[in-house]
């Protein structure tokens, strides 16, 4: 691995892509003597910080290649017994051993069924190999809409509420401030800019260029550190209730102060679409699409009538058609938001009326509603003011309205990819010159923009909620979560049971995840997938690995990894959002393989091939880039690993200049303005009024009703129009657990697996905040509690936590943080062990705990603190 000598024959710098987190920021890195010995960023590429840098984590990824720990060859468990505590008794095995047994597992389980396989992903390691590949690679062995995928914790503590939203409005998996021209900025629950999140170095280099130019900050969040402390102002607010305010700020845009961007709402949104008084909309008998007014006709006509100028869509007034009464949905918006008043939001957030009052009237202030601004020689609508959100807000169980009542801010100021405003990833993606590769997105039905690229399944066009189930996460049912959560929930069995999916779990397969631990109640996850035959590609054995893990096999580090797709499809989630050309890198092996580890996807085109489903997931690759040309398809009956396709694909993305993309390790073209700001250039309508819920309630309903489903579900959080739903977490709250515990992002780490680096590791013990568990200092004082003190936390069900209390002043006086996912126990990772606290084990795991819609967990607990 790695040695000493005083000869040095190689000394070269490599250009790969840093694979810590799922930013996938450029980075270099020096190799002598075939070690590398050093990382930095690139510095003429947009993809990473000022100069391009890399965060800590990143300068400190040497360590991925330099652990003794890693494992180097395929483990087995030899001892049958499963759980935590459990020695697995590993024992050493050949490849081809574990290979045969894999594949034979596989096959045997897909002739009976192959919805009796599970597949794993990650989101910390979406960077550090293919992105959407693993998806076309479960469908291949049968498995049906991506519903049969289990991942870490990143899945349902992150966004899918978020997703589904930004897939909606912006044609991306994320939003981030268009930090170049925007003057005010909201953020609620979210890291942008400020060390985490997509595209984390590159926003915040952005935003460092913008709190010089003067921008104006405000962070809601409970606790003012990695994000709050940053800010020009830190509000304190509490978990989940960040729809009550965004609301109040609409109702004060839209019935208090009255400036909003007409034009903008009647172009670019779907208020102007009829509605019943049952609120669904009027539609054409013949063509099905969605009827609006035409102000200067006086006639009703369908929404892409292109003889309807934008001035003259009406947003206001009372109709007739064909003898029933209709109205633009705008007017019931208008009508809704009247009861949420500043005085209400208060009482539920604890923000101030003043604040309240304060940050709306500067959110108007700064929308400079009209204005407009020339960028490369195009004029664009101005409006720089963005208010954004990621899985501090809308992980609860009410995520959905948390994160449509922070958008709506942005909707009523036509503040929605326009210079200054909120945006979305690019949602195009134009061809490299002379290359072929090129993601554009569409316009599906009611004139709502489907994605390019999105993971899992595309947000639109929505589909109706149905039984029979025919995968292990019930998509069929819960339609809008880009993950499903049935396979972590307590009641799966009965939820598989009232919903037709007989299909019990045999086979765990896929990358390391951490799932276990990094979700919610361990013991649930245990008993959920402990007789399953697990199978993980892995660099350490994690807590996982240790309590159900079969066969462990030793995958590469990024630093070994040989992956041209790394970044190719992810220009909607980890490339600069603002206006900066592309840049696309690819992961470049800097040094050989540790022991007889190998890229995960090689292993998974061998096992493919063993099982006999290769030619499908070629297929699926071949379709997924568009591959047209014969010569650089994959044939029927080829059996390439994942460098001979790239060899293929690259032509094909990069036309002439693959070789020249190879020998730099990247490719950069010219992103035009007009891409960046898209919103007037495609006519495409948001579909803020969220209409298909009110036919999904429908549909819910009669499915319960026929199967007499019992399980507690707030199905009226289907509903169009944004509104106040209270998360779990505070229908739990008492005299006894009178406090709520939350997690937030620590910059140094990601998910739990940089706990293992030694780097990270010595800076961690340096940060007050890592390692401990944070109280307010009034609230600690009146419990008797001070810094350095063990306490334990205790939410209803008997769950307990252990910690180190840190106070602080900037913190609500009726919230515990924790950071992170600590509490580490797995003995293949020596650093790590015995490391801070687990907020993931807190975390209730019935169905009433999730969001109904799109599946988010509720990532607040109601707790009770003590010492011992």
């Amino acid at each position: 691995m790695t040695y000493k000598t005083d000869e040095i024959w190689e000394d070269k710098w490599v250009n790969t892509t840093c694979g810590v987190c799922y930013c996938g920021c450029a980075a270099r890195v020096r190799v002598v003597n075939g070690v590398p010995v050093k990382i930095e960023g690139i510095s003429e590429s947009t993809m990473g910080g000022t100069g391009s840098g890399l965060c800590g984590k990143g300068t400190a990824g040497l360590m991925y290649y330099h652990d003794p720990n890693r494992i180097k060859k395929p483990l087995r468990r030899t001892n049958p017994e499963k759980g935590i505590g459990v020695d697995p008794k590993w024992k050493e095995i050949e490849w081809e051993e574990a290979l045969d047994e894999i594949a034979t597992r596989m096959k045997k389980i897909m002739e009976d069924d192959p919805n009796k396989i599970l597949f794993t992903n990650q989101t910390m390691r979406a960077s550090d190999g293919p992105h959407n590949h693993p998806y076309f690679y479960a469908q291949a062995y049968g498995v049906k809409n991506n519903g049969n995928f289990i991942i870490g914790g990143g899945s349902l503590h992150c966004g899918n509420a978020a997703h589904m939203l930004g897939g909606l409005i912006h044609g991306a998996w994320s939003i981030a401030p268009d930090w170049r021209y925007t003057k005010y900025v909201l953020k609620w629950g979210s890291s942008k800019g400020t060390g985490s999140g997509h595209s984390a170095m590159t926003n915040a280099r952005l935003r460092a260029d913008a709190v010089r130019r003067g921008i104006h900050e405000v962070v809601f969040d409970p606790m003012g550190n990695f994000a709050g402390g940053k800010a020009t102002e830190w509000v304190a607010i509490l978990p989940g209730t960040d729809t009550a305010v965004g609301l109040a700020i609409a109702n004060y845009i839209l019935n208090t102060r009255g400036e909003i961007d007409e034009l903008y709402l009647k172009a670019k949104t779907n208020f102007v679409y009829l509605i019943r008084e049952d609120g669904t909309f009027i539609r054409d008998e013949k063509s099905d699409k969605p009827l609006v007014f035409d102000s200067k006709e006086g006639k009703i006509k369908e929404f892409d009538d292109k003889s309807i100028a934008y001035e003259d869509f009406a947003l206001y007034g009372d109709y007739e058609y064909k003898g029933e009464k209709v109205r633009p949905c705008f007017m019931a918006l208008k009508e809704h938001l009247k009861q949420f008043t500043p005085e209400w939001a208060s009482e539920i957030s604890t923000v101030p009326v003043g604040t309240i009052l304060k940050v709306a009237k500067n959110w108007v202030d700064n929308a400079q509603i009209g204005s407009t601004i020339t960028i490369e020689g195009k004029t664009f609508p101005y409006r720089p003011v963005s208010s954004v959100t990621f899985r501090g807000a809308q992980g609860h169980s009410n995520g959905i309205h948390q994160v449509a009542a922070i958008d709506l801010m942005s909707q009523l100021v036509g503040a929605e990819d326009v210079p200054g405003g909120t945006m979305g990833w690019p949602s195009k993606r134009r061809k490299y010159p002379g290359g072929q590769y090129e993601r554009m997105p569409r316009i599906g039905k009611d004139g709502v923009l489907i994605p390019a690229v999105f993971y899992s399944h595309d947000p639109w066009p929505v589909h109706i909620p149905s039984v029979p189930c025919d995968n292990n996460g019930c998509v069929n049912f819960w339609t809008h979560c880009t993950l499903s959560h049935i396979p972590y929930v307590k009641e799966r069995d009965y939820i598989h049971e009232k919903f037709g999916m007989g299909s019990k779990p045999e086979m765990i397969f896929g990358i390391a995840a951490n799932f276990i631990i990094s979700n919610s109640d361990w013991d649930v996850a245990v008993e959920n997938f402990k007789d399953c035959f697990v199978v993980q590609n892995d660099l350490w054995v994690n807590e996982t690995d240790q309590a159900i893990g079969d066969i462990i096999l030793p995958d590469v580090s990024y630093l070994e990894k040989d992956c041209w797709s790394s970044e190719i499809d992810a220009f909607f989630f980890s490339g600069s959002p603002s206006n900066e050309d592309w840049y696309v890198h690819m992961q470049q092996p800097v040094a050989k393989p540790i022991g007889e580890s190998r890229f995960f996807m090689d292993v998974y085109i061998d096992v493919a091939h063993r099982v006999g489903v290769l030619d499908k997931f070629n297929e699926s690759l071949n379709n997924y880039y568009g591959i047209t040309d014969e010569e650089l398809k994959i044939k029927p009956g080829e059996y390439l690993n994942w460098k001979q396709i790239g060899e293929r694909f690259m032509k094909w993305v990069y036309g002439d200049d693959k070789e020249k993309v190879e020998k730099q390790g990247f490719a950069t073209w010219h992103k035009p303005i007009e891409d960046v700001y898209w919103r007037w250039n495609t006519e495409s309508r948001c579909p803020v009024y969220m209409e298909f819920l009110i036919h999904d309630r429908r549909a819910v309903d009669k499915i319960i009703e026929d199967t007499g489903f019992e399980l507690e579900m707030d199905l009226d959080q289907y509903t169009p129009m944004p509104s106040w739903f209270v998360p779990t977490s505070y229908k739990e709250l008492d005299n006894e657990y009178d406090l709520l515990a939350f997690s937030y992002r620590d910059i140094l780490h990601t998910n739990n697996t940089t706990f293992q680096n030694p780097y990270v590791d010595e800076v961690s013990k340096m940060c007050p905040y890592t390692f401990t568990i944070t109280l307010n200092a009034t609230l600690a004082k009146e419990r008797g509690m001070k810094d350095g003190d063990i306490i334990w936390l205790e939410n209803k069900y008997g769950i307990k936590e252990n910690g180190i209390v840190k106070t602080m002043e900037a913190q609500s006086p009726k919230v515990v943080g924790i950071s992170g996912q600590g509490g580490l126990w797995a003995d293949g990772r020596p650093i790590a062990k015995g490391k801070g606290s687990n907020f993931c084990k807190l975390l209730p795991s019935y169905l009433r705990h999730y969001d109904p819609i799109t599946g988010n967990i509720e990532t607040a607990v109601a707790v009770k603190i003590y010492k011992d």
